[in-house]
């Protein structure tokens, strides 16, 4: 689409000043003249003539009725009529403002629906219905004697085209915006929401089974390390538990021994630990 600087409608022969709308005749060859030529001038003017559409269209977007609060509103507004001029046929027999309104509507509820959530919401003609009646229809719905919930809920579905079953998850997508998973619970002193969410990877029974056994596994341990003579202990501990563990020759320097000698220790050590867990009445499985 060629772009250009939209002027403001002049005052012309064709032009009524009392509505800011073209006349039949002006508007057909205005639009005859962009659709044939591509006369951009021509396109110009007759979208400038119906920007009061697109405001009034807007308008019924916002909710105190000012365009002003949401500048974009308006923008794709027009964005809407300037598809409209490409897409218009004038010898169809209707006026272009009865086609540009039917996409400045739907460039609008693009908009609405695109920025309503950061989560992307479905774009069928059904969720669309949904999205911008659901309320409405609730609201205006008249109650009727004896009627049950399960009878309104259909007779609401029924007016958007949609299963009864559907319109709970309709209302929980549309219910509000969207809100940070960083805000506080309660005030400055409270947590933040990211904070008090289940994590669906977590298993908390399995973490903690794992943490159970862990806490047997080192009592365990523990208790069978003092069956150790002090010295085998000292260097098992050094070599195979500690991290990170020390060195054949640092231990041999502190006990005044050979690199081999302490190696031997060693040994003879996780010897004496396994044959003392087989005699566990449950043995448990080690990696020593």
């Amino acid at each position: 689409m060629p772009k250009s600087h939209v002027p403001s409608a002049p005052s012309r022969p064709g032009y009524n000043d009392r509505t800011g709308f073209l006349t039949a005749e002006e508007e057909l060859r205005l639009a005859r003249a962009w659709r044939d030529d591509g006369d951009v001038e021509a396109r110009n003017r007759l979208i400038t003539a119906y920007h009061p559409l697109v405001m009034s269209i807007a308008r019924r977007f916002t909710k105190n009725r000012n365009i002003n609060d949401d500048p974009d509103l308006l923008q794709h507004g027009l964005i809407g009529l300037l598809k409209a001029a490409d897409g218009f046929d004038p010898d169809r027999g209707f006026r272009f403002s009865t086609y540009a309104a039917w996409w400045v509507r739907a460039e609008l509820q693009d908009y609405r629906m695109n920025n309503w959530s950061l989560v992307k919401r479905g774009r069928s003609s059904k969720a669309r219905k949904a999205f911008f009646n659901l309320a409405r229809i609730e609201e205006t719905l008249e109650a009727v004697p004896g009627e049950t919930t399960p009878e309104r809920e259909q007779r609401i579905a029924d007016k958007l085209g949609v299963k009864a079953s559907e319109l709970d998850g309709m209302r929980q997508q549309f219910s509000g915006s969207d809100s940070s998973l960083n805000r506080l619970t309660a005030g400055e002193e409270g947590d933040e929401i990211i904070n008090l969410l289940p994590d669906p990877d977590c298993d908390v029974e399995e973490q903690v089974a794992t943490r159970h056994d862990m806490d047997v596994f080192r009592r365990t341990v523990s208790r069978h390390f003092g069956h150790l003579p002090d010295r085998e202990r000292d260097i098992v501990i050094a070599t195979v538990v500690q991290d990170p563990p020390m060195t054949l020759h640092q231990l041999g320097e502190i006990h005044g021994i050979s690199r081999e000698r302490v190696r031997q220790l060693r040994e003879r050590g996780l010897e004496r630990l396994r044959d003392s867990l087989r005699a566990e009445p449950e043995p448990m499985d080690m990696a020593f």
